[in-house]
């Protein structure tokens, strides 16, 4: 049996997924702290839920209304009885670029901190990034190995 904070991260990722599936922000929004700080993966840092509900809304009208949210793997690790870091793989297909054209499928990764609150588990940080195909390395394998530029 897992523990209640890994329970809880599972049942906050498998909402995520459903809220944005069904384009439901204020759904969304339910799953955070009224102070929750979020930093989207464009570097935006938004701060507050009635912030972040009314920035996702609105792409959620325009370049995220026929998007399709998957999330994959899911790591927990308790930093307190009531905090915990969430590691969650996603992938989203199906939105638009700013202009409007189509987004080709993409994935990334949140880190979220959860905390519990009034017996209820909330998020309270979010940071959402894309991940980008690495550059092919002209030599080593290392991460300090020089980048080819052809």
């Amino acid at each position: 049996m897992s523990a209640p904070f890994e329970q809880a991260a599972r049942t906050i990722a498998a909402e995520w997924e459903a809220a944005w599936n069904a384009h439901d922000m204020a759904r969304m929004a339910r799953l955070l702290t009224d102070d929750v700080d979020w930093v989207t993966v464009a570097a935006g840092h938004l701060k507050g839920r009635l912030e972040v509900e009314r920035v996702h809304a609105a792409l959620h009208e325009t370049q995220f209304q026929a998007s399709v949210w998957s999330n994959h793997e899911l790591e927990v690790h308790a930093v307190k009885a009531d905090v915990s870091l969430v590691h969650l793989r996603w992938s989203v297909r199906g939105d638009l670029d700013p202009d409007g054209s189509p987004r080709p499928p993409r994935n990334g990764i949140f880190s979220w901190l959860l905390v519990e609150q009034q017996s209820a588990w909330r998020i309270r940080a979010a940071q959402g990034t894309n991940a980008v195909v690495p550059p092919v390395h002209a030599q080593g394998t290392g991460s300090n190995a020089p980048v080819s530029t052809r």
